[in-house]
């Protein structure tokens, strides 16, 4: 009985941890009135897509975008959180993994202050 119930919690920890980690083409995502469906439901998961060189890995929850990752060589040059639809906080950084600006997004355009980090100094422009 012991060893039954301990290989079948570790199978449902197995596939808890390692079954819901898939990562789906974005070609296979509809996207409409700012939600993402799979299949014509909800989608919770990650997606991938390529944007030339560079690969872009996304996160939604029961439909909603949660954040977006930039990446080109496995080297992160963008992240987006997102508050809501096509609005949020996002980071930039150069090739070699250095931080060159942040702040708030709106409908995809920059809003408000924004940081600027070049050299040793921090720079703010505003939107």
């Amino acid at each position: 009985m012991e060893v039954r119930r301990y290989i079948i919690i570790n199978f449902f920890l197995f596939y808890f941890t390692f079954g819901c980690n898939n990562i789906i083409p974005m070609g296979q995502l509809v996207f409409k009135n700012c939600k993402v469906y799979l299949n014509e439901e909800l989608f919770t998961g990650k997606y991938e897509m390529f944007r030339g060189d560079k690969y872009v890995l996304s996160k939604a929850i029961k439909g909603v975008l949660k954040n977006e990752k930039t990446f080109k060589n496995k080297i992160l040059l963008m992240e987006k959180k997102f508050s809501s639809c096509g609005s949020g906080m996002q980071k930039i950084y150069d090739l070699k993994g250095n931080k060159v600006s942040e702040g708030l997004f709106e409908n995809r355009k920059r809003v408000g202050r924004w940081k600027y980090f070049v050299n040793d100094s921090v720079y703010f422009l505003k939107y």
